[in-house]
């Protein structure tokens, strides 16, 4: 047995890495064309709740705008209410209740505008909805839509759970930098941060004022806002740290040192918003080239960051209960 995995190791080793990246890039795309929710999305109930979340969370966001413009967001909120009754057409049976949450956030959404604008159409489609699907309007009570949250009001960081559960990503902060001394510490602080073999393949590049709102105007989430975020790290993480057997874990690294660096943010008093680097190759490549960002470097997350305001709106963001996200293994 010994002699035959000794035979196997050395064919292995005889055959070039070129080839092998080809052969995990092909066995990657085969798993992507087939789990990616881009495609067969509303013919799988997991692909189909993934994007109603996200399509819901639009409109969470929407709402906890500074100045959300009048009638924002009703094509997005019809559109989501024809996924909706798509879903429960499709999926009712199965799973009836995951309606509640997004119904709960339109129910706000109508609350939080029809008096600014004319929102009768839906109204009468989220009535029409609530009736076919057999949900009662007072079941909708979900916490969902927004917060208004003080500054002085949240709580001193007495334990790990208090500081998680008072983190949100903020849409506006002071119209002035963060110290530069408390960048610093928190940066420090996530350098304690775990990596493979300890390489620490992580990089941080610190945007202010006009060059980071270029910056999260080429991102393109933060239609609205982009000018009232005044600094922006992105965290990068370098390809030279890592071989090609493991093409992932840069990503691995990256999404560990850059949620530490925002607890670190949040913990040193700032607020935080984290804002998705998740773009075709042309898109990035276009961004590192105007900020200097060395191509070798890939981007995992930008990060903006600023001084709260005394009193701010929150999306809700409701969260899964861990028994729809982790399973016990029997040991």
């Amino acid at each position: 047995m010994i002699f035959f995995q000794e035979i196997s190791n050395k064919i292995h080793s005889m055959i070039p890495e070129n080839w092998k990246v080809r052969k995990e890039c092909r066995n990657y795309f085969k798993k992507l064309r087939k789990y990616s929710a881009t495609f067969g999305t509303d013919n799988d109930i997991s692909k189909m709740k993934y994007t109603l979340i996200r399509e819901n969370h639009v409109i969470e966001k929407g709402m906890s705008m500074p100045n959300p413009r009048k009638g924002f967001g009703k094509q997005k909120v019809h559109n989501l209410i024809v996924r909706l009754e798509k879903y429960f057409k499709l999926y009712g049976e199965i799973d009836k209740y995951f309606l509640v949450y997004p119904l709960s956030t339109i129910k706000k959404y109508i609350d939080f505008t029809k008096e600014d604008s004319d929102i009768r159409s839906i109204e009468s489609a989220f009535e029409n909805l609530l009736e076919e699907v057999g949900i009662k309007n007072e079941e909708l009570t979900v916490n969902a839509g927004i917060a208004v949250i003080s500054k002085s009001e949240i709580p001193k960081f007495d334990s790990f759970e208090i500081m998680l559960r008072n983190r949100h990503s903020i849409r506006h902060f002071e119209n002035e930098l963060p110290p530069k001394e408390t960048l610093d510490k928190a940066l420090e602080m996530s350098q304690l941060t775990p990596s493979a073999c300890n390489r620490q393949a992580w990089h941080t590049h610190v945007f202010f004022n006009e060059q980071c709102h270029e910056l999260l105007k080429m991102q393109g989430g933060c239609g609205g806002f982009e000018n009232d975020i005044h600094c922006a790290i992105v965290v990068t993480a370098d390809m030279k740290g890592f071989l090609s057997y493991e093409p992932f874990q840069q990503y691995v690294d990256g999404g560990l040192y850059a949620m530490n660096l925002i607890n670190s943010l949040h913990f040193q008093g700032l607020g935080t918003i984290p804002l998705s680097c998740g773009f075709y190759h042309s898109k990035l490549e276009t961004i590192q080239k105007k900020f200097e960002i060395p191509e070798n470097e890939t981007m995992i997350l930008i990060i903006g960051t600023g001084i709260l305001p005394e009193n701010f709106k929150i999306a809700v963001s409701k969260r899964k209960n861990i028994t729809e996200t982790n399973t016990y293994h029997k040991s």
